[in-house]
């Protein structure tokens, strides 16, 4: 004979669910008193932020490019392949900032990264996160090296701001099962991917993560149906929006492709072995070894970034186009990275701890002690991530060895509470794009602290999260929904 008892505390984590349970007022999924503390940090931020960073928008390097793809869509038109993704050069053109950047520009990213807070803290909000660790999280993404990527003439704002909308408008979409949120998520991840090529088939990793907990973790609130559902809505509309790009490239200039750059960009993992292309590109490897060499005696002296001053000359030795060269160049990198896989994986390995590095620059205000500050904070989040991710892990072991081992006598038959079921399921989405962005930047690129950016926010929204899920972990024993004894009274 089953006997249930059902704790006080369910109440509290079902209502913390669904605000709406508990006649909480909100604005825009916040309580009305947190609501208007983040508008009042906002403004503050908005305020501090315009008078310590007068020049802002900052020109990059890779900031020309973005420009040059701006002038050429300021008719709405494509005239020629562009290396830069339109999302960016869009939010240019919008700005007036085709020429140059202007004002208008740092104002908008400074309020798309605003935007990007509001719509993570509304998730942890619905997640069952109190209002002081709330205004918290808002005040850590605050800080200037959170902020200054809206001060930079360079597309991670923007990819910021579309991941985060991604994300939140799929988890309104798990609460709410209504379709609206979910082709809200599938156009944000295509637009993010017309920002970034990063994130070319972010929405396949998204949809596998779905299927996956829906037909594993056997979630009660999340149905197998509705997740194939969500699961073609995304991948198809993040599809056509990305797939229609591609098409207009094809269409205009025979290149059915976003950016026609990842043949050169594969190069920068090969720097370090060009010497074993064969004898019959030997002509390439010369020219290859040659501009390694040199530029190994410039800037960090790696030379990783050889390849960029070495393409015009490349298409001529080759006499192809720079998108023909790209191509011919994924071919020549693959066939070394077959020669060479050891090494190849030596720098993923190496790209991945530089990835996890800090990315101030603007934040540092040309002092060497704040830049050691910052350091010291970065340092401390991502090490606290780092030790919560395994932590959850341990703990989540943990729980499904004691439901397995149980005595068959006395089997305690454990049931998460929903609100830690829908803490875990968030968080796994979350850690989907966050790891899917560390996997791209670390086994195509040079794992540069700049690529993680557009997923800072959701670091800490990890961060955060993860604490929450660990301390309710930590109860589980004692807060447990349903505690059932085999043949007791």
């Amino acid at each position: 004979m089953l006997k249930t008892r059902i704790s006080n505390q369910t109440n509290l984590e079902q209502s913390a669910l669904s605000p709406a349970f508990q006649n909480i007022r909100t604005i825009a999924g916040l309580p009305v008193r947190t609501a208007v503390v983040y508008l009042s940090l906002f403004a503050a931020a908005f305020w501090f932020y315009s008078v310590s960073w007068p020049t802002a928008p900052v020109m990059l390097p890779d900031s020309r490019s973005y420009l040059k793809a701006a002038q050429d869509l300021s008719d709405f038109a494509i005239h020629e392949l562009q290396e830069r993704a339109p999302g960016y050069p869009l939010l240019l053109l919008l700005t007036g900032s085709t020429r140059s950047p202007e004002r208008m520009l740092f104002f908008v990213s400074v309020l798309l990264h605003f935007a990007s807070i509001w719509l993570l803290a509304s998730v942890l909000y619905r997640a069952g996160i109190a209002e002081m660790m709330l205004i918290l999280f808002s005040l850590v993404l605050l800080l200037p090296p959170y902020v200054e990527s809206a001060a930079y003439v360079s597309s991670e704002n923007l990819a910021e701001a579309m991941l985060s909308a991604g994300f939140a408008s799929c988890v309104f979409w798990s609460l709410h099962k209504r379709t609206g949120w979910i082709l809200i998520s599938a156009i944000t991840i295509g637009c993010a991917a017309l920002t970034r090529p990063t994130y070319q088939v972010l929405a396949i990793a998204i949809a596998g993560y779905l299927l996956t907990v829906t037909f594993f973790m056997h979630w009660p609130w999340l149905k197998w149906k509705d997740a194939i559902k969500a699961s073609l809505i995304i991948i198809c509309g993040s599809a056509v929006i990305v797939g229609g790009y591609a098409f207009v490239n094809y269409r205009n200039f025979g290149y059915f492709t976003v950016s026609p750059k990842l043949g050169l960009t594969l190069s920068l993992k090969t720097v370090r072995f060009v010497e074993r292309l064969p004898d019959e590109y030997a002509g390439i490897r010369a020219a290859l070894l040659d501009a390694r060499n040199a530029a190994l005696l410039e800037g960090d002296h790696t030379g990783s970034m050889y390849i960029w001053k070495l393409a015009p000359e490349l298409a001529g030795i080759t006499g192809l186009s720079i998108p023909e060269l790209s191509d011919y160049m994924l071919r020549v990198n693959l066939l070394l990275i077959e020669k060479a896989p050891l090494l190849y994986l030596q720098d993923v390995v190496f790209a991945f701890g530089t990835y996890w590095l800090p990315s101030s620059g603007l934040a540092n205000m040309n002092s060497r002690s704040v830049q050691l500050f910052w350091a010291v904070i970065h340092f401390l989040l991502i090490g606290s991530f780092f030790v919560n991710a395994l932590l959850l892990i341990g703990a989540l072991i943990y729980v499904k060895m004691r439901e397995r081992f149980a005595a068959p006598s006395k089997q305690l038959l454990v049931t998460e509470p929903p609100l830690v079921q829908c803490q875990g399921l968030l968080y796994g989405l979350a850690g989907t794009i966050v790891f899917y962005t560390v996997a791209i930047s670390c086994l195509i690129e040079v794992g540069d602290p700049r690529y993680r950016v557009p997923t800072d926010p959701l670091i800490i929204f990890m961060l955060f999260l993860g604490t929450d899920l660990w301390r309710r972990f930590v109860g589980f024993p004692r807060t447990v929904l349903v505690r059932s004894e085999v043949g007791g009274n």
